[in-house]
């Protein structure tokens, strides 16, 4: 009897936390799928309007071109984002992986590497603010250097035309050490006597790599785009520091003309609307992703 009755021990210490998690997490997302069908303020929803699908028509099919415009100037900014990111840190972070294998201070190394994913991310993007500043690093950098053409009078983030740039190489800077970690654990996973087999065979370096290498390493970059691709629609943190998706929208992304539409302009129904269809649509490359990746895995 006593046996029995302490078996459901462990499931009562769980239960704050499932009950927490319904309270919060499923309660916001149902209510924010209902909201998106809505038309309202944020005031009291017994003033809430139900508007069927007018919220989707606005952005989608041009209903208020203004905000139409707004959403794929914001998307698109998403999409650079994203393949910025995915185009530099991958070949990038598999180099440094290569390199931190074949390195005795490897331990060292890897601790510098991952400080940017522990550090305060409001923090470390305002210190990026900083060094973006007319006067900051960069902009110093280049006239010390007689690169008098590469400084922005305005500072990058002041500028409508390099603005985004700003925006891609924190996201980058932000995405490196995850992406580092993860080629670096594959790398150290692959079993040493595959490459001995192959040198007994004539094998080049360059013939191990595309062949050995790169086919088992191919599931730790499927992760590592999902997470690339993820993290860039995620995006609000660093643009909402840096620039507020400024100058001129130049700069918007989904997660900032979420927040101007909601807080802002107060229309909660119109900003959840925005909110899932960026949701579906990183849904859809994540699972394009997969099937692309598997094809060849």
């Amino acid at each position: 009897m006593i046996k029995s009755r302490n078996k459901w021990v462990p499931y009562l210490f769980l239960l704050p936390g499932v009950l927490l998690f319904l309270a919060i997490g499923v309660y916001s997302v149902g209510f924010s799928i209902m909201l998106s069908f809505f038309n309202w303020s944020g005031i009291d929803f017994s003033t809430a309007r139900f508007e069927g699908l007018a919220n989707f028509r606005k952005f989608l099919l041009g209903d208020d071109p203004i905000v139409t415009r707004n959403f794929y100037n914001a998307l698109l900014h998403n999409l650079i984002i994203a393949v910025s990111q995915v185009a530099v840190v991958v070949p990038t972070a598999l180099v440094l992986a290569f390199v931190l294998q074949n390195t005795k201070a490897a331990s060292w190394y890897r601790t510098i590497y991952f400080l940017p994913m522990i550090a305060s991310g409001v923090a470390i993007f305002y210190v990026w603010k900083g060094l973006f500043e007319p006067s900051g690093a960069f902009n110093s950098l280049f006239l010390w250097l007689g690169l008098d053409f590469l400084a922005v009078p305005g500072g990058m983030l002041g500028s409508s035309s390099t603005s985004l740039l700003g925006i891609i190489l924190t996201s980058i800077w932000g995405g490196l050490p995850g992406t580092l970690i993860l080629y670096y654990a594959g790398l150290t996973s692959i079993d040493p006597t595959l490459y001995e087999a192959a040198s007994v065979d004539g094998a080049k370096k360059s013939t191990m790599i595309a062949k050995i290498t790169w086919p088992l390493l191919k599931p730790i970059t499927l992760i590592a785009v999902i997470q690339m691709v993820n993290g860039a629609f995620q995006a609000f943190e660093n643009v909402f520091i840096m620039t507020g998706g400024g100058p001129a929208g130049s700069s918007e992304v989904i997660g900032t003309l979420v927040y101007r539409t909601a807080f802002l302009n107060n229309d909660y129904g119109l900003a959840s609307a925005i909110g899932w269809v960026s949701f579906l649509i990183t849904g859809a490359i994540a699972i394009f992703s997969i099937r692309s990746f598997k094809a060849d895995i």
